[in-house]
């Protein structure tokens, strides 16, 4: 909704797609750098302490962004203010996936809550630009600015005030030296983290990319649609499944599976043959996202569980934006097919990775702590928790 709302208003005011591109450039960039900082704030203090000040600082920033672009601001001043907004993007994702463990009553359950996280995550990236878009058509593009900063204050207070996240206590347990990144298994399954991202940064630039080449540049939405709609179906698969692979081995497994949904749309050039393998391309996403949220909960030392839930976020929205920029500079070059190799070979990426640092990830995740409450992540092994 950010990256819409932002780019429509700032679009409308200045008349500059470069100044509205840098703009939701810098609220992007800065927001993934300073999450994992958020994210250690959290495991020190206590989730309310940290998302409801970032939320009420991000509202009131967004607030000023409308004002100061309604009285003619330069362009410097509206990427600064941008960029401020995002360094307080309340880390809400990285706080959800840290109380799974509290949440899910066995192992089985907490797998299932991550796959639904992941599932989830591309019904917000499907109805968010929809409902932003529509706000904007109907009232004004700064109406749909505000109306992403009632979401971050209100949806900030609602779960800051819930049980569970008051109940979650940070500083229980000392932190290692280098926090989160103090793991191997975690610095090889972020680098697969921002592979992984570029797939779906390169299928975001290359079937709009294809739908210009076929001819049919409103059937672009569409695409990216029932992308998301496959992405969902593979992760309600993923989830009703009960695996006999290890996490670490049926997270290379899908990675292979991604790289061969994906290479079908290299040879598309129809628009029939283009809404069938955008459908196909998507099913292995949200079960690469759900393995990745199993590993970083498995792998993430004692005491960091939430930054490494926004270190992950971090290496994944900064593959995305690599695999968009990449992405559109290989369909000006070479062609649409380009973009969908360059998913392919970052789904490649992300496997070779995960083979060579198999010893790092291979874990059998044990049943979860049944009432950490933001002691110890899950799967944390047996001797890291005496």
């Amino acid at each position: 909704m950010f990256s819409l709302a932002i780019l429509l208003f700032v679009r409308e005011r200045t008349g500059s797609f470069l100044v509205a591109g840098l703009a939701v450039g810098a609220f992007t960039l800065v927001g993934a750098i300073v999450s994992p900082v958020q994210g250690a704030a959290v495991d020190r203090l206590g989730q309310p302490r940290v998302l409801l000040p970032s939320a009420i600082a991000q509202g009131a920033l967004l607030v000023t962004l409308v004002l100061i672009l309604r009285r003619g601001a330069p362009a410097v001043a509206i990427v600064a203010l941008a960029a401020l907004a995002g360094a307080v993007l309340p880390p809400i994702s990285g706080c959800i996936r840290a109380l799974w463990a509290d949440v899910a009553p066995d192992a089985e359950a907490l797998e299932a809550a991550y796959a639904l996280d992941a599932i989830t995550q591309e019904v917000i990236y499907t109805l968010g630009p929809l409902l932003v878009g529509s706000v904007a058509i109907l009232f004004s593009p700064a109406a749909s600015v505000l109306l992403c900063a009632v979401i971050t204050v209100a949806g900030t207070v609602f779960f800051a005030s819930s049980t569970l996240s008051r109940g979650w206590q940070g500083g229980l347990h000392k932190r290692s030296r280098g926090g989160a990144l103090a793991s191997p298994g975690m610095r090889t399954l972020l680098g697969s983290a921002v592979f992984g991202g570029m797939v779906v940064g390169a299928a975001e630039v290359g079937l709009p990319a294809l739908a210009v080449h076929v001819g049919s540049r409103g059937s672009a939405g569409v695409l990216l649609a029932l992308f998301s709609l496959g992405s969902m179906l593979g992760g309600l698969i993923y989830a009703t499944r009960n695996w006999r692979l290890s996490i670490g081995s049926r997270y290379t497994v899908i990675l292979l599976g991604v790289e061969i949904s994906v290479a079908p749309l290299i040879a598309v050039h129809s628009l029939p043959a283009g809404l069938l393998f955008s459908a196909i391309a998507g099913l292995g996403v949200a079960p690469m996202l759900s393995c990745q949220f199993s590993l970083v909960g498995a792998l993430a030392p004692m005491g960091t569980t939430t930054e490494a839930f926004t270190w992950h976020r971090a290496a994944t929205v900064g593959g995305i934006a690599g695999g968009s920029a990449l992405g559109g500079a290989l369909v000006d070059a070479a062609g649409v097919s380009a973009a969908f190799a360059l998913g392919c070979t970052g789904a490649a990426l992300a496997a070779v990775l995960a083979v060579l640092g198999r010893r790092r990830i291979e874990l059998t995740l044990p049943e979860p702590p049944q009432s950490a409450m933001g002691r110890i992540g899950p799967g944390v092994p047996a001797e890291r928790r005496a």
